[in-house]
């Protein structure tokens, strides 16, 4: 039986370019009586990396505790990367564990189906026919916990210089609790690492070196039920670039990822890398008391930090606008006195004049080939002067015709007009920014200007030669500063050896940079799809953007939103209803645009308030996304008489193994998008029965994953509609 065990869970999907449908290490209870899950909680899973070249040890090191009120006879299961060697397993219980087996997943799958069988769990399904290794835990007494702390070897994959790391995190559903995950992986590359990017987790990177980075992810795996994704690659440029693409057989055409990053050598010369920032401040009467304090204290952090080879102004406005000089001024060591009094001096009281703040910044003499950046700061809306955000923002075109002084905007609290902050913003090639009630406001001032400290290549475009590129975004391509990364995404028509050029300006120098890469053919390429769904996701915004700030009610606008969210299952404000169960069929299309068009027009006004403001981060964190959404997503509302905003999070949409599924309640269960809910099934199965092992003998590891989910199924296998029922 233990043997039996083992067979099943080394994952076959592995480190480079295969599924990623594996799973953290769990236990199978041997015990007949005992339930194959929840009978048993993660206390502790701590991960330990080191890549050095195309080596990797991994040493996972988990406590489990029995909650179940019976001793608990288990096996210890773990996963493995393909061509994945164990190089040691230890136990700890007071003594060691010495022995443990190994089996391939070609040797596995009759025997886990025995498995199965006897242990009726849907959620085994997932690790059908993969490779695992298996230990024999201990018996462990009712509330006591046993660690296993072992390491294993492989080998890391590249395609062209493209390398992939999956580490399985994705079976926390078979343990009562789980405790949160630390992880941390040592990079050591042979040549200078370029981007270090993951789409599943937000993990944080620190470059130590040229070649070596320290990549930290701490996180409740609850909260994303998904593996961890990472990619690297090196570089010899000043920017590396790495081009991901997945390009799905029965499409026409590809969707591509391409990531920029500076390399952490460019900080040597950083003296060159020189701006004009001029900081904008509310100090209006709605700004007294805790918000004027904490932009002081935001300014008087970041003043001391300006580089001496900027230049810089402050500029306070409420019903009057006092700047502290003409305009921007060389940093040194008087002006930064200056400015530093000027802050301490700051009295909120008055309206806000915002057209006048702004013709402030922009109408001063600019030093050509230096970039300037304005950020703006706000908390309500224009009170003297020109009140109309239609004129305000004609204003700000004919000073800024050519966009070359950037605007980045924060709006602080729910009195702001978010429409206009977001089109100050984007039309001038900025990005907005609003902080929530109860968020701080020193920190997200603070958070941008690190972000914009030193600025790598403004005025940013993309070619790609032979690509057949389209839909790229963002469609304006924004600047890029040192310790940022550039994420365009987009699609393709062209795949094979792609020549790939990124130009701009670095300060008054207009540089280009030239890189070779490879873009995959129609069915091949990643087996994930997040580049398609990071993709959708800005679509989204983009056409959420024509309706809701250019006030657009083009019918083809909606229908091409509900169609992208009925695909990749990213709903919005606007499409939550898909998740509804009681609602329509996901596939009646004209009907879901109907009742979007519906909530368009109900919240097309509402440009002031929680409501706006909601909007307003739903949109920008749209735009920015750099990764796929979660199964688990979700979206601010307006809420507490719509002076506030919370998050509502959907959970009757996911995401499996590449496909979305709708709930339709419990006699319907999970929906495959792709198949209509009025259609009827090919076959009709139940589940446990001899028909249905019959159809596992047959399934790929994806159409496993996608049976893996409890109740009732409505789902595409092998061809055919499915639908899945318990006995």
């Amino acid at each position: 039986m233990a043997r039996l065990l083992a067979t099943l869970f080394v994952a076959a999907a592995a480190v480079a370019f295969a599924a990623p449908a594996q799973a953290s290490g769990f236990l199978v209870p041997t015990d007949r009586v005992a339930k194959p899950r929840r009978c048993w909680s993660i206390e502790s899973y701590k991960v330990h990396v080191t890549a050095r070249g195309p080596h990797a040890r991994v040493t996972v090191d988990q406590v489990f505790k029995n909650v179940s009120p019976a001793t608990l006879q288990a096996d210890y299961v773990f996963p493995l990367p393909k061509g994945a060697m164990v190089s040691s397993v230890t136990l700890y219980d007071g003594v060691k564990a010495i022995e443990g087996t190994l089996l391939r997943a070609d040797d596995a799958r009759r025997a886990y189906l025995d498995i199965v069988r006897r242990r009726k769990d849907p959620a085994l399904l997932e690790y059908l026919g993969r490779d695992l290794f298996r230990v024999r835990v201990f018996p462990i007494p009712p509330g006591q916990v046993r660690r296993v702390v072992l390491s294993y070897d492989h080998v890391l994959s590249a395609d062209s210089g493209l390398v992939e790391f999956v580490h399985p995190l994705s079976t926390v559903r078979l343990a009562g609790h789980a405790a949160k995950v630390s992880m941390r992986i040592g990079l050591e590359a042979k040549g200078a690492l370029g981007p270090i990017y993951s789409p599943t987790h937000d993990i944080e990177v620190v470059r130590a070196a040229k070649n070596k980075a320290h990549i930290r992810f701490d996180g409740d795996v609850h909260a994303r039920q998904a593996d961890l994704q990472v990619f690297w690659s090196t570089t010899t440029r000043d920017i590396g670039a790495t081009l991901l693409t997945y390009w799905p057989s029965h499409e026409e055409r590809g969707y591509f990822l391409l990531l920029a990053t500076p390399s952490p050598r460019l900080r040597a010369n950083e003296r060159t890398r020189f701006k004009s920032i001029t900081f904008v401040v509310d100090t209006s009467g709605s700004m007294s008391g805790e918000k004027i304090e904490q932009v002081r204290a935001a300014l008087l952090q970041v003043i001391p930090a300006l580089n001496t080879s900027d230049r810089f102004n402050v500029i306070s406005y409420a019903s009057a606008v006092v700047p502290l000089w003409s305009q921007p001024m060389p940093v040194d060591a008087k002006r930064r006195a200056q400015a530093l009094a000027f802050v301490e001096g700051l009295q909120a009281t008055g309206g806000t004049n915002i057209q006048g703040a702004l013709a402030a910044a922009l109408n001063g003499p600019r030093e050509e080939g230096m970039p300037s950046v304005v950020v703006f700061l706000t908390d309500g809306r224009p009170t003297v002067g020109e009140r109309d955000p239609a004129k305000i923002l004609a204003a700000v075109k004919k000073q800024n015709p050519d966009g070359k002084q950037r605007v980045f905007v924060l709006g602080v609290g729910v009195d702001v007009n978010t429409v206009l902050l977001d089109r100050l913003a984007l039309e001038n090639r900025g990005a907005p920014a609003f902080v929530r009630p109860r968020e701080n406001v020193e920190v997200k001032v603070s958070g941008l200007y690190d972000k914009i400290r030193y600025p790598v290549l403004t005025g940013v475009r993309l070619e790609a030669v032979g690509m057949m590129i389209s839909e790229t975004l963002p469609a304006q391509l924004p600047d890029l500063f040192r310790g940022s990364e550039l994420v365009v995404a987009g699609r393709y028509r062209r795949g094979g050896s792609i020549r790939v050029m990124l130009a701009g300006r670095d300060g008054a120098v207009e540089r280009e940079h030239h890189y070779v890469l490879s873009a995959a053919r129609k069915g091949a390429g990643l087996t994930s799809d997040f580049p398609a769904r990071v993709w959708a996701t800005r679509r989204i915004a983009q056409l959420l953007d024509e309706v809701r700030l250019h006030r657009k009610k083009d019918p083809e606008l909606i229908n091409e939103i509900v169609r992208l969210s009925t695909k990749f299952g990213i709903l919005t404000e606007y499409t939550s209803f898909l998740a509804d169960e009681t609602g329509v069929s996901h596939a009646a299309l004209d009907v879901n645009a109907r009742r979007t068009r519906k909530i368009v027009d109900a919240l097309a006004e509402r440009a002031v308030g929680g409501t706006g403001l909601a909007q307003s981060a739903n949109q920008a964190s749209r735009r920015g996304a750099q990764r796929a959404p979660s199964s688990a997503g979700g979206y601010y509302l307006g809420a507490a008489g719509d002076r506030d905003v919370e998050r509502v999070q959907l959970h009757g949409v996911r995401q499996v193994a590449n496909q979305t599924f709708f709930y339709r309640g419990a006699g319907v269960g999970w929906v495959d998008g792709r198949v209509p809910e009025t259609r009827k099934p090919d076959i009709s199965v139940v589940r446990w029965s001899p028909a249905f092992f019959d159809l596992l003998e047959k399934t790929s590891p994806d159409e496993n994953a996608r049976l893996s989910q409890e109740g009732p199924l409505l789902l595409l296998v092998q061809g055919r509609v499915v639908k899945v029922v318990d006995g």
